[in-house]
């Protein structure tokens, strides 16, 4: 039973959502049905089961046979993933273009409402389209190099025990994981790109409008800016082979640790590049009494950046070590009932 459940799941996962379960039902009948013929009255043994799946052929060309087409830009495979990742991509762009639109509008009115609209929708529009063109690519390059279905099973000499194993629960990631990190990421593509002077302190009062003090000086920023899209799009395609893959690998624990030693220096350059911080953001505070008029805001600042990375590095290290376990714990653990099957 144990490579009858490893060869029909790795049928069905190459096959459209909607259809694996009633296809499910139908290849596990015809198994029976098989090795009924078979073997007769007498017990099943693992070499019928082996012959009949080797009849049958790899997981990949039956997957095949159940399909109205085999060439795809994004085929039946992870298009369920595509659309799902896409919605969420989507939705998450047009609410951060919303919201910094709308931060922005108050900060500074805009003349009347056909500025207003005129200028949402020329953001609105172009971010989208990026944000679509973006998902497609990454979905269409995960289906040209096969990421969501492997291509050791493609080979013209096929073996059952070739079956990649059944994935152990605990090395599962759940989709609400790498939604949480997609959101999160996009939104800041958003906001640093678009937003970053919208990005500080905020002071309100009756008699003038809404004021910001920038936390960045913007001509600095803007010249380290490409070093933090960087950062942010390995952790946007991180968190789609998460979703696209579903459970941790010993391949992409050591993805997830090579983009954490990468982002880590990227941001390190950043958060430490020279005038990066507004002088005035600085000065607000003094001026509002938060710190003393006599202190160094620039050593202090230094203080709280300095905290800041020892944070983030922790934070990387415990997800490198702890997805790392995963991988090569749960995937190790798997290998000896795959070569015993």
């Amino acid at each position: 039973m144990e490579m009858i459940n490893r060869y029909v799941y790795a049928v069905t996962r190459r096959l459209p959502q909607k259809q694996r379960s009633d296809i499910e039902k139908e290849l596990r009948g015809l198994i029976e049905d098989m090795l009924a013929d078979r073997a007769g009255s007498r017990a099943v043994s693992e070499e019928d089961v082996e012959a009949v799946l080797l009849e049958l052929g790899s997981p990949a060309e039956l997957a095949d046979q159940y399909r109205t087409k085999e060439k795809y830009l994004i085929g039946p495979a992870i298009y369920d993933t595509y659309i799902f990742v896409l919605k969420i991509v989507l939705g998450a762009v047009a609410l951060g273009i919303t919201v910094a639109i709308t931060i922005d509008y108050i900060v500074t009115p805009p003349g009347t409402f056909l500025t207003v609209v005129s200028g949402y929708f020329n953001a609105l529009f172009p971010a989208l389209l990026s944000g679509f063109a973006s998902v497609t690519i990454i979905f269409a390059l995960f289906e040209r190099f096969d990421v969501a279905i492997g291509r050791e099973e493609k080979e013209k000499k096929w073996s059952p025990a070739a079956l990649p194993p059944l994935p152990v629960k605990k090395a599962i990631i759940k989709p609400s994981e790498a939604i949480v990190g997609l959101v999160f990421a996009v939104l800041a593509v958003i906001f640093f790109n678009t937003a970053d002077h919208l990005i500080g302190v905020y002071s309100f009062s009756q008699d003038v409008p809404t004021q910001v003090v920038p936390l960045f000086d913007h001509g600095v920023f803007r010249s380290v800016l490409p070093l933090l899209n960087i950062m942010l799009a390995m952790g946007i395609t991180r968190e789609l082979l998460k979703l696209a893959i579903g459970k941790w690998t010993r391949s992409l624990a050591v993805i997830n640790l090579v983009f954490n030693l990468a982002s880590f220096g990227l941001f390190f350059v950043f958060i430490t590049a020279n005038g990066l911080w507004n002088e005035a953001f600085f000065q607000f505070w003094v001026d509002a009494g938060a710190i003393p008029a006599d202190a160094d805001p620039s050593f202090l600042w230094n203080r709280v950046i300095t905290g800041f990375i020892i944070v983030v590095a922790f934070a990387l290290v415990l997800d490198s070590i702890v997805n790392l376990v995963k991988g090569f714990k749960y995937q190790a653990s798997n290998e000896p009932a795959q070569q015993n099957s």
